[in-house]
């Protein structure tokens, strides 16, 4: 559903102050004037602080301090119908009257994450059918007021400089400049774009991987220790298979050895008690009393004991015996072992002496061995490099099977087109020196522009009535006021001025309401002395006669003469529409 809005009156009121300002609008362009600091731009944010955008809160902050309450009377057409609404907002709260008659309230809405600005940005994106979503932390989500209002609404402080940047807080969305567009000139984006973009950030992590370590291993170290492994090759690795083989049989004998002299230790001790217990026993008598001859207790004289004497004796000297025959086995076996230790060392120290003093191709073993680490690296480095471009395949397979998204890419190539001309129509209107880099002409691409001064100003300006208008031919997003605050820089010269406002005249989109806020001083007669800059010698009376259609409408603020004069009508002259905002809000 494609809506426009058109806004029909506006009034800020201060109960407090007893002030208030009133204005009824064109359906076509309302030229907005007065004194530089007057309250032309407190006008334009006024009807978007009342519909809840709170990013230009701080601009406001002056006309807030009166305690104002904000009303902006509009109609949306769509489908050929128009419906009138109102929309109120106090400190706190909003209130919208439906053409029904229905009031909608919503509190507490100063903050953009609270529950009820929640509720009333879903409801004002319904009223017009926006539906664009913004990507925040891997998710999409509904895109804020701010970028409903965005396209239609250049600000006097950056939005001559920068592009889509009238508003602070959407460069933090990712890929906000692609979905914008997108969403805008009615280009399909309907795959999984969060997903995209991961494989897109991935398929380009990837790529960066795979170069830095081909170029990584281009180094002259890693060459070289190519080079060698290959010169040494198989019988390299033979010698490593052989040597590994022959370590573990001398690491083996070696913990026999160790075992075989620990039981050795054991056989001589068990030996030597033997022998003192067999001394002792010969010295034993066998009166009434004796002593045991290993633990010197007092032992009663029977015959039994006398039986056991000659027993253990004779017990004694056989196990000594059999203790002897091992102690001469284990010592043998000690001896086998040690000698075959030393032969399995000497023919590692062989071996290995023969194979670190040859040479292949003048590259020693010594030098191989030194390299082979890097060889290993390298090795890791190509496998990592394989691996690595199997992964960037199905990631390219993965993208290019999204044929929504070559379908997206071949409608923004149309747009582009279309902008292009559009875009290169209008810089020629206003007299600039074509641009010829991509960069500054492809709308996707385009984020600054190479001027500067009064061709900066004049070149955006033409950005900005060609999206507009590209927008229009879409026929698909909604459609609001063109909002132009301070279209006039003040080293802009006659020749320039004149061609700015013929542009701006002729150009205006014929389907919505335009609002253009240009200074203006009307020289007070009581000081005849006051001296002006050419700017303020033009009177904004005569350039809407010269340059503006007779539907378009003048508001001064201040009568032109005053400065900080927003709030400068007697509330009491607008007591009906007043009232009735009070009587909105009471229900």
């Amino acid at each position: 559903m494609k809506a426009i809005l058109k806004f029909n009156r506006l009034l800020v009121s201060s109960e407090s102050h007893d002030v208030c300002f009133y204005c009824e609008f064109s359906s076509g362009a309302n030229i907005i004037s007065g004194r530089n600091t007057s309250g032309k731009s407190s006008l334009i944010l006024s009807l978007l602080y009342t519909f809840g955008i709170n990013d230009i809160k701080e601009s406001l902050t002056e006309i807030l301090s009166y305690q104002p309450t904000f009303r902006v009377d509009f109609s949306k057409t769509a489908e050929d119908k128009e419906d009138k609404y109102s929309i109120i907002r106090t400190q706190r709260s909003i209130y919208i009257k439906e053409p029904t008659g229905k009031v909608v309230p919503f509190h507490g809405i100063n903050a953009d994450n609270s529950a009820e600005h929640i509720a009333l940005k879903e409801y004002v994106r319904g009223l017009v059918g926006f539906t664009l979503q913004l990507e925040q932390k891997g998710e999409l989500k509904p895109a804020p007021l701010e970028s409903m209002f965005l396209p239609y609404y250049i600000s006097q402080s950056v939005g001559w400089v920068y592009l889509r940047e009238s508003f602070s807080n959407l460069q933090y969305y990712k890929g906000f400049k692609d979905d914008y567009l997108d969403y805008y000139l009615g280009v399909s984006n309907s795959f999984d774009r969060v997903e995209h973009r991961q494989l897109t950030k991935r398929r380009d992590n990837l790529s960066a991987d795979i170069n830095n370590l081909r170029r990584y291993g281009k180094k002259a170290e890693f060459q070289f220790a190519k080079l060698v492994d290959e010169a040494f090759g198989a019988q390299a690795e033979e010698y490593i298979e052989s040597y590994i083989k022959i370590s573990n049989s001398l690491e083996e004998e070696r913990r026999k050895y160790i075992n075989l002299c620990n039981k050795l230790s054991l056989l001589q001790n068990h030996h030597k008690i033997l022998k003192r217990t067999k001394s002792n026993i010969k010295k034993q008598n066998y009166n009434d009393v004796d002593r045991c001859p290993a633990c010197t207790q007092v032992l009663t004289y029977s015959l039994e004991g006398l039986y056991s004497h000659y027993q253990k004796y004779n017990d004694t000297v056989e196990l000594e015996s059999h203790i002897t025959e091992q102690l001469t086995d284990k010592k043998s076996e000690i001896h086998t072992s040690s000698k075959k230790i030393t032969s399995i060392t000497n023919e590692i120290s062989k071996n290995y002496g023969a194979l670190t003093s040859k040479a292949v191709d003048g590259v020693t073993f010594d030098q191989w061995i030194s390299n082979k680490a890097n060889a290993a690296l390298y090795r890791k480095m190509q496998a990592d490099i394989e691996t690595l471009e199997n992964e960037l395949e199905r990631i390219k397979s993965s993208l290019d099977s999204m044929t929504t998204e070559k379908e997206t890419l071949t409608k923004r190539t149309n747009k582009e087109t279309e902008f292009k001309r559009i875009f290169v129509k209008y810089m020629s209107l206003l007299k600039l020196k074509p641009l010829t880099d991509s960069r500054y002409l492809d709308l996707y691409k385009i984020s600054s522009f190479p001027r500067q001064g009064v061709e900066l100003h004049k070149t955006v300006m033409a950005y900005h009535f060609a999206l507009n208008a590209l927008i229009a031919n879409s026929k698909s997003a909604h459609r609001l006021p063109f909002l132009l605050d301070a279209i006039l820089k003040e080293d802009i010269d006659e020749t320039n001025l004149d061609i700015i406002l013929s542009f701006i005249g002729k150009n205006l989109p014929a389907d919505t309401q335009a609002f253009i806020s240009i200074s203006e001083h009307i020289k007070d007669e009581t000081r005849p002395d006051e001296t002006l800059n050419p700017l303020e010698k033009i009177k904004v009376s005569e350039i809407k006669d010269i340059y503006f259609t007779e539907s378009s409408k003048l508001i001064y603020i201040g009568e032109g003469k005053l400065e900080r004069s927003f709030l400068s009508q007697p509330l009491d002259k607008h007591q009906e529409i007043h009232i009735d905002t009070v009587n909105i809000i009471a229900v």
